[in-house]
């Protein structure tokens, strides 16, 4: 059987920078599991500011794996905020999630973990990717 994949959203990358003892012990049993640990490159547009804060992510994005977004996944992404934005209506774009979500099922079996499980849930509902709140 093929380890489940930890797929983080921009939550969840912050938590890791803030040293958040949650995600240090998701990340810890990551490890410990054999599960590799991917962060899409979208997500890097929702917590960097061209700042001096941006160093702590690079320092902690160098010790992940880091996965562009294909066009099979990006397409698969289209479909699934589509599918979502039409089951409930959302105040807020939901493109990077859904990037985040088609990552995860390219990946598949994985886990994403986010601080916002309600959005992820609506965008994965698939039994070979199974949300994490962080």
């Amino acid at each position: 059987m093929t380890a489940e994949t930890l797929v983080l959203d921009s939550q969840a990358l912050r938590a890791i920078v803030r040293k958040d003892r949650r995600i240090q012990v998701i990340l810890a049993a990551a490890r410990q599991n054999d599960r590799r640990t991917v962060v899409p490159a979208v997500v890097l547009a929702e917590v960097m500011t061209g700042g001096p804060g941006d160093a702590a992510y690079w320092h902690t994005v160098g010790r992940l794996v880091l996965t562009d977004t294909t066009p099979s996944i990006a397409a698969r992404a289209g479909a699934l905020r589509e599918r979502a934005t039409a089951v409930q209506k959302k105040k807020r774009d939901l493109t990077v999630d859904a990037i985040v979500t088609a990552t995860a099922q390219e990946f598949a079996p994985s886990i994403v973990t986010t601080g916002n499980p309600a959005d992820m849930t609506l965008l994965a509902p698939r039994p070979d990717v199974r949300v994490l709140a962080v």
